[in-house]
């Protein structure tokens, strides 16, 4: 893949969007696609943390890892600490679901990821108007 493609936060946040509309979207189907969903929660999380990252100034790595950037962040703003718990629990729905079959997400997984992904949203809305 290389290097990052964006370095604007409105790409970051417009592709944040996209990917929690679309596990929004996907949560109504029945039978629920809870991999996909989930994963949909941890890139919506990891790309609004990258484009809070380029507001600050700094360059977001290259991580799937929520845990990673939310340090990053709140060297900068102490009050993203309020969230962190929220992205050690998305941070597991990276990408192991959709490579391991023999994982397990249950619908409370997947209910849970959308709501932490919702409140890390809303957060952000209130920190970072700008990125809004």
């Amino acid at each position: 893949m290389g290097k990052q493609s964006t370095n604007a936060p409105n790409e970051w946040r417009f592709l944040a969007e996209r990917d929690i509309t679309a596990a929004e979207f996907l949560s109504k189907m029945y039978p629920p696609l809870n991999e996909i969903i989930v994963f949909h929660c941890q890139q919506a999380v990891e790309k609004y943390l990258k484009g809070v990252l380029v507001i600050l100034g700094e360059e977001p790595p290259h991580t799937h890892n929520l845990d990673d950037l939310c340090v990053l962040v709140e060297k900068h703003r102490p009050s993203f600490s309020s969230i962190s718990s929220f992205c050690s629990k998305i941070t597991q729905f990276a990408v192991q679901p959709r490579y391991d079959y023999g994982m397990s997400i249950s619908d409370t997984d997947t209910c849970l990821a959308l709501e932490y992904a919702r409140k890390i949203r809303t957060f952000l809305g209130k920190e970072v108007p700008e990125m809004f």
